[in-house]
């Protein structure tokens, strides 16, 4: 039977390793939806923007997620090993490759970020202007965000994935919202200026 005693102790630990990741989701999520109806108030050229922008910047944090999954498995395996040289020398390898990743992510969306915006936007010249204030903006946070996202694979594989749920949640979801809305007041003189910060600064707040 599922629930006879012999098996609480391996529901236990897999809530404890799933549930964090779980709520995490779901406060993504809903971010996600709270950030599109913000941004719905500045029109169909921005919602379109923001779609490509963040589009485009997957090449990022797709990636960083791949690592992070990678780390997981490599850390659980050796840490139920007790080879802890190995986890450690498999984490600053992962950690190097992302920091290489993530600064050739963040030359590119600073400095080309036109001709990428092109690749799907075409003849439509304010949808363009938006899009690579966007990608310009979101450049400056790929850095940590790759780091922050490949470590949290490695905690996950320790068996611990509150710490980066909690960041996430609390980092991404609410401090994400309280800045958004920090810029809309702090910018409300400066329509232009607050448009493009506002996509950028509201993801990554």
């Amino acid at each position: 039977h599922l629930l006879r005693a012999s098996r609480r102790q391996v529901w236990k630990e897999i809530l404890k390793i799933g549930l964090p990741v779980s709520i995490q989701s779901m406060f993504f999520s809903a971010l996600s939806m709270i950030i599109a109806r913000i941004i719905s108030g500045w029109g169909d050229a921005a919602i379109a923007a923001q779609k490509v922008g963040s589009q485009i910047e997957s090449i990022s944090y797709t990636t960083a997620e791949g690592f992070a999954t990678a780390l997981n498995a490599f850390i659980a395996q050796n840490f139920g090993a007790g080879k802890k040289d190995r986890i450690h020398k498999g984490f600053r390898t992962a950690i190097g490759m992302m920091i290489l990743w993530s600064c050739f992510t963040t030359v590119l969306l600073i400095a080309f970020p036109a001709p990428l915006v092109q690749i799907f936007i075409q003849g439509d010249e304010q949808v363009l202007q938006i899009g690579v204030s966007y990608l310009r903006i979101m450049g400056f946070s790929q850095i940590l965000m790759c780091l922050e996202i490949a470590s949290s694979g490695a905690f996950q594989g320790l068996g611990r994935p509150m710490p980066p749920s909690l960041v996430g949640v609390i980092g991404n979801f609410i401090m994400g919202v309280f800045f958004s809305r920090l810029m809309i007041k702090s910018l409300s003189g400066f329509k232009p200026l607050r448009k493009k910060w506002l996509f950028g600064g509201s993801d990554k707040a």
